[in-house]
């Protein structure tokens, strides 16, 4: 639990601060819309905070995830830990900063874009610790890619939703760049976890037959891609809509419950712990 929620918090915090690193600043632009975006930068940079809580907790566990991603998870592991720390500490410095500072606006987007960069590390170095750890479960490239898709996605639609509430989101330049990110993170994150789910469909281990494994978090799997798909169709509606709407809430939350289930489905597809 503490390992699903901690990946589900920091990789779409990390995913919204990626985004909005490589948005068209040209609505940025304008003051009053620059001022409610900098205010409401505060929800990514709160489920990074979170997130980091999450796996300080989590590593104190001891179960079979933790202990493998602990003994084995070698360099990514560090990296990823300290990208994560790294991240939380670049994101409260910059929601600081924009808020109470008064950088100039190159300043401004230079810091971004390192809070950015931070975060496109921490999601690719946690795929790969996963990816490193001794279970042949996890030992494809599909690990690392579902969660940089999950961070995308869940990312896309919590960025989609601060800039309506903001008033950024009438710019095409900025709903093609959305709509992007969106649709990129649900094929690597959907696409990802589904040939992830394949692979150990047909494995045997000691412990028993990964089908047997997949029959058991088949509820998780299926409430998590329902979910995501939600968030990619509720995303594009609110992409589209001239007007504020629900569906940028609809998009977050369920992206939250998506890749919270599907993480739970990820540790629940182990080999290694299913004795």
């Amino acid at each position: 639990m503490p390992l699903a929620l901690c990946t589900t918090f920091s990789l779409i915090g990390a995913g919204a601060f990626m985004v909005l690193a490589v948005l068209p600043d040209g609505p940025l632009r304008r003051p009053q819309v620059r001022g409610n975006v900098d205010v409401l930068c505060i929800m990514p940079c709160l489920a990074v905070v979170l997130g980091l809580a999450a796996a300080f907790f989590g590593f104190q566990d001891q179960s079979t995830a933790v202990a493998s991603l602990r003994g084995h998870g070698g360099a990514a592991l560090v990296l990823a830990a300290v990208a994560d720390v790294l991240l939380a500490c670049a994101a409260v410095a910059y929601c600081l900063c924009v808020n109470f500072g008064k950088a100039a606006e190159g300043w401004r987007r230079a810091l971004l874009r390192v809070v950015g960069v931070l975060a496109a590390l921490f999601a690719c170095a946690s795929g790969l610790a996963h990816l490193a750890a001794p279970e042949p479960s996890w030992a494809t490239l599909a690990t690392p890619l579902q969660m940089l898709g999950f961070s995308l996605l869940g990312g896309s639609a919590l960025v989609t939703l601060m800039l309506e509430k903001a008033g950024a989101l009438d710019d095409p330049s900025v709903k093609r760049s959305l709509t992007v990110a969106a649709v990129l993170g649900a094929v690597l994150g959907i696409g990802g976890f589904s040939a992830q789910v394949l692979a150990v469909s047909g494995m045997t281990g000691a412990a028993g037959a990964g089908a047997d494994l997949v029959r058991a978090a088949s509820m998780h799997i299926a409430v998590g891609i329902i979910c995501l798909v939600a968030t990619l169709v509720f995303e594009a509606m609110a992409i589209r809509m001239k007007e504020k709407g629900f569906h940028s809430v609809i998009a977050v939350a369920s992206g939250f419950v998506g890749v919270f289930c599907l993480r739970l489905a990820f540790y629940a597809l182990q080999f290694a712990g299913a004795a």
